[in-house]
Formats: structure tokens, C-alpha cells, sequence
């Protein structure tokens, strides 16, 4: 008996405290992929802006072109 409370309580609280890190350790891969998910969002946001910007400036770049064409 004295053996088996010896070895038995001390590996329980080790495998419990194991248990318990787990389940922390998936908590914050969630909240860490839940962040990433969310700066990947504004990335793409950002993205589509810069497309949209480059997209009006060549528009606006080709019509300059072609005025500056007119005047000569």
C-alpha cells in the first residue's frame, strides 16, 4: 500500500497536469489560427485595394498618354 501511494499519487498529478497542458496547448493553436485567419482576411482586403488602386492608375495613366498625344 505504502508503495502504491507512493508512485501512484505523485505519476496521477503528472498525468493530470499533462491532461490539462493539452488542452491549453489546443486552446491557444485555436486562438493562434483563429488571429492567423483573420490577419490572412486583411491581407487579401489589402490586396484587392491594391489591385483596384494599380487597376485605376493604368487606366488613368493611358488616358494622360493619349491627351498628351492630342496636344502634340
Amino acid at each position: 500500500m505504502h508503495d502504491t501511494l507512493t508512485i501512484g499519487v505523485p505519476l496521477v498529478a503528472i498525468l493530470a497536469g499533462i491532461l490539462l497542458n493539452r488542452a491549453e496547448v489546443r486552446e491557444l493553436r485555436a486562438e493562434m489560427l483563429r488571429r492567423f485567419d483573420s490577419i490572412d482576411a486583411r491581407f487579401n482586403t489589402i490586396d484587392a485595394e491594391l489591385r483596384f488602386f494599380h487597376g485605376v492608375t493604368g487606366k488613368l495613366e493611358g488616358r494622360v498618354e493619349a491627351l498628351e498625344k492630342r496636344e502634340r
